[in-house]
């Protein structure tokens, strides 16, 4: 029987935090090890999932390694090492029986000393098991991709959409492309051309990158290719390979596509990335005036600056702050991350009164807002903070935001967690005991992936672009170590 070896290991990594990731912090939303993986994955919407399903279905033996994902300041070099240490004991374990590797990665990654994080594993695998066994790579949407990275593999696979809702499709592309490689020796080849742009975290779902999608998916079936992406990178980190780019995964001629498809891009590029502000006191006015016209339903604001899924602390308080000064009927706030804040309401109780610091604890100069001092704010319920997920990126997947309250100040249920992560779906609210359908404004803390679940639920959604280290204005990081000239920093 054939035997593949499978890993995940996904870090998005954010330059402009003062802060660092270690291994506790890498694995706060869980992590899974040997056959925990086959459990917590299959028929999932996952890299693993997909991956796992076409294993299945080709009777491909898999043998699981480590699992983690996770999003934040930059990967500690102790952290980085001691997670490849564990995927190399496995490869090492099973190098006499391994036909092939299929990797879940990111294509952001950081370390302390290592600015390409993907290709530094990549390098760390082969010089264990040689240049002859197959490996296929998985990566998101937001990879800032190199040439090298590409050149170590049989084959790079990319998330197309975002919200990220095609993971699965990913994941099995790449695992049928290296059953291809191990059963008839047929390897592919990734070209990776780089686009001199830098784009904040954006949808295409519809609009002028839904377009640039579907021109790509198009060309992908009439040549042929087995994958073909338009990669908008991750604009937070600094280092010399963040950009856009494209690549293309073919059997043949994959660079003369790849060249074809940069060029494309090229000449799009003013339309690929703009620059724009909403402060909290604008969406809630925006928000007021569409609710105005509606009897029913609420609004979204989402807070895209302080998104821990791109690395942000999300314990900003800039948009909370505005909703408490309004304090309109019917507003929820879900969540924020105050571990701190979630003991004290645990020693009060539920029913009870406290008064605490919130937030704007975690960045240094409350680069995302002072802490608001709540006076006698009742403490409405108290949970474990496990959920199943509800978001069509990874439903039926089990995690855990920790010890989690709610606490009501004035009109609005504020939701307060011990895991930082970005709010994908219900599942904060649910763990809280906060019921949305008697919501008009719903806040929260995420940059795209929460239109998976809430862009057929909400009347609209706003983002909200505070001060943060994921702010959608590009030009208010001061970049070192990037490529120059690239757009929108410099006109060309």
């Amino acid at each position: 029987m054939t035997n593949v070896l499978i890993a995940w290991y996904g870090h998005e990594s954010n330059s402009f935090s003062r802060n660092r990731t270690d291994f506790s912090l890498l694995t706060s939303q869980g992590c899974w090890e040997g056959e925990e993986i086959i459990t917590q994955f299959t028929d999932t919407p996952s890299y693993l999932g997909g991956m796992i399903n076409c294993a299945n279905e080709n009777n491909i033996n898999i043998i699981p390694t480590f699992a983690v994902e996770n999003a934040g300041p930059i990967l500690t070099d102790e952290c980085h090492e001691l997670v490849l240490a564990k995927i190399i004991k496995y490869i090492k374990q099973n190098k006499e029986c391994i036909d092939g590797i299929c990797l879940g990665l990111h294509g952001a990654g950081v370390s302390e000393s290592i600015d390409d994080l993907e290709t530094d594993v990549l390098r760390a695998i082969r010089r264990v098991v040689g240049d002859d066994i197959p490996i296929t790579v998985t990566l998101d949407l937001h990879g800032n991709l190199t040439q090298e990275m590409a050149g170590l593999t049989q084959g790079l696979f990319g998330v197309k959409e975002n919200p990220h809702t095609d993971y699965a499709v990913s994941g099995y592309e790449a695992m049928s492309t290296l059953i291809n490689a191990i059963e008839h020796g047929v390897r592919a080849k990734t070209s990776v051309k780089p686009i001199p742009v830098l784009m904040p975290i954006s949808q295409n779902i519809d609009g002028e990158l839904n377009t640039v999608k579907e021109y790509f998916n198009t060309y992908k079936a009439d040549h042929e290719l087995l994958d073909a992406a338009f990669f908008h990178g991750f604009p937070y980190a600094d280092g010399p390979h963040v950009s856009s780019s494209v690549f293309v995964t073919a059997y043949e001629n994959s660079e003369y596509h790849a060249e074809v498809l940069a060029n494309y891009l090229i000449e799009r590029k003013e339309r690929l990335s703009s620059i724009y502000r909403v402060e909290p006191e604008e969406a809630i006015d925006l928000a007021l005036t569409t609710l105005s016209n509606e009897k029913e339903g609420y609004v979204v604001l989402n807070e895209s600056s302080d998104n821990p899924g791109g690395g942000a602390p999300g314990d900003g308080t800039q948009l909370l702050r505005e909703m408490l000064e309004r304090d309109i009927p019917g507003s929820a706030f879900g969540y924020i991350y105050d571990p701190q804040a979630v003991q004290v309401a645990l020693k009060a109780g539920v029913g009870n009164r406290v008064s605490v610091d919130l937030g704007g604890k975690i960045e240094e100069s409350h680069f995302h807002g002072e802490p608001i001092s709540l006076i006698d704010a009742v403490v409405c319920s108290i949970s474990e903070g496990h959920y199943q997920a509800t978001t069509p990126l990874m439903k039926g997947i089990h995690g855990t935001y920790g010890p989690t309250v709610c606490l009501r100040s004035g009109n609005v249920e504020i939701v307060v967690c011990s895991v930082q992560n970005q709010t994908y779906d219900d599942t904060p609210f649910v763990t809280a005991g906060v019921d949305l359908s008697q919501k008009r404004l719903v806040a929260l803390k995420s940059s795209q992936h929460f239109k998976a679940f809430y862009k057929d639920r909400a009347i609209t959604t706003i983002e909200v672009n505070t001060n943060g280290v994921n702010s959608n204005d590009l030009t208010s990081f001061y970049y070192k170590n990037i490529r120059r000239p690239i757009y929108p920093l410099d006109k060309f």
